[in-house]
């Protein structure tokens, strides 16, 4: 063949290739993990966190009556490239480390206070359903809802325990205390929770668990860690304004008539040292810069500061006698945790705090040991959720006279339930 025909048989196909390319539809943007996160005020602002294939995506919200959309404000979020590669101890096979994305951060601010909202999230040619949230500012009573130790993918309890409370109770504000998932670094155990729409149409708010710090499988008996809660802080977005050693992890925001305060525990192998220390000075300079700005404070952490002293004996050995102070001294009302995977409620401690270990919001419990039984003075209900069965959920309505706490398992039936009368001094 001549140079010449050969020429023009490659230019022929060069231009067919282009072509075909040119012809052949553009990948549809992928938008996954959708949260609609808590900020400082709830009262004015909300995050809209996700996941996204591309860059250029936004956010439109509207007043919930706008159902078309038509005088919706168009929100940028904060995008940036992100994956586990090169974070130490990562799962290599996770869609975490193998699929490179944008984390996007959307704060929607200006908004009116009481009021209800609904937005969607625009990426190329994709866009998803309609979401619903509810801004704080409510005066008179209301309540949230709260959870513990999802944990296991896929088990047969969690998504019903949620949905059941959200045809009881229809919650603005939902909060966790931690473990969402096994491993935090296989992402399919957080589509399992993130990417069900029973889980939306309420404004979130979570503290990481020592589960959060687990980057992958079993390795030589134990299981690799991370040293920050990478995923945990990559999926939500919360206020930053927690201590300077847990940022993302450790946050407050009020809501209503309420401060909560968010702490992160670290992992099951650590429970002292300076990043413990400089996570309680933190506490304290923020409790006593926002002393008398609210009625209640409602802390959330992982770790039960009175939980069981044998299934994890270095709480008691260092977060009980760094924490337990604190919270007293602040008189802090209610200590909401789980780890344990064991049901107990305190009396009245030292400050009027009581603690509450919500046991398990799926399937993964533990007996109490034989201590738990026996201290009366300190426990006021300690329930075998083997024995029993059962999964728990709270839900805690919100007076100007008192914080009422009812927790029901997965058959809409109460276990338990106190009231915490209001402080005088707050």
């Amino acid at each position: 063949m001549k140079p010449r025909t050969i020429y023009a048989a490659l230019l022929c196909l060069s231009v067919a290739l282009t072509a075909a390319t040119a012809c052949k539809p553009a990948e549809p943007e992928e938008i996954y993990h959708i949260v609609t996160t808590i900020c400082e005020d709830a009262s004015s602002a909300v995050t809209v966190n996700y996941h996204c294939s591309g860059s250029k995506s936004y956010v439109l919200v509207a007043k919930a009556d706008d159902v078309a959309f038509r005088k919706a404000k168009k929100v940028k979020p904060v995008c940036r490239t992100w994956s586990t590669v090169g974070i130490e101890n990562t799962a290599t096979e996770s869609t975490f480390y193998t699929k490179e994305r944008y984390v996007c951060n959307a704060t929607l601010t200006g908004l009116e206070a009481d009021t209800r909202y609904i937005y969607k999230i625009v990426a190329g040619k994709t866009e998803t359903d309609a979401r619903q949230f509810k801004t704080a500012g409510q005066q008179g009573p209301w309540s949230f809802v709260a959870f513990t130790d999802f944990q296991h993918r896929e088990n047969p309890v969690t998504l019903p325990l949620v949905q059941m409370m959200k045809e009881m109770f229809s919650p603005d504000l939902v909060v966790c205390s931690g473990d969402h998932i096994d491993v935090a670094g296989n992402e399919y155990e957080w589509s399992f929770i993130l990417d069900n729409d029973i889980f939306r149409d309420f404004v979130y708010a979570a503290s990481p668990g020592d589960h959060a710090y687990w980057a992958c499988d079993k390795v030589n008996g134990g299981y690799p860690q991370y040293d920050k809660p990478y995923t945990f802080v990559n999926l939500f977005k919360f206020p930053d304004n927690g201590s300077p050693t847990s940022p993302g992890s450790s946050y407050y925001f009020y809501y209503n008539n309420v401060l909560f305060v968010a702490l992160d525990m670290n992992n099951s192998d650590v429970a002292s040292g300076s990043r413990f220390d400089e996570e309680a000075v933190w506490f304290r300079e923020t409790m006593e810069r926002l002393q008398g700005t609210y009625q209640y404070l409602v802390v959330f952490m992982h770790k039960s500061v009175y939980g069981s002293d044998l299934v994890d004996p270095a709480v008691a050995r260092n977060i009980r006698p760094q924490w337990a102070p604190l919270f007293q001294e602040y008189q802090v009302d209610l200590v909401l945790s789980g780890h344990d995977h064991i049901f107990s409620r305190t009396n009245a401690m030292e400050g009027g705090t009581f603690y509450l270990d919500m046991g398990s919001s799926g399937d993964k419990k533990r007996r109490p040991d034989s201590t738990m039984w026996e201290n009366t003075a300190r426990y006021a209900k300690v329930i075998d959720l083997i024995d029993e069965e059962i999964s728990c959920a709270c839900h805690v309505e919100v007076d100007d006279t008192c914080l009422n706490v009812t927790v029901y398992d997965q058959n809409r039936q109460v276990v338990d339930s106190f009231r915490i009368p209001r402080k005088g001094g707050n």
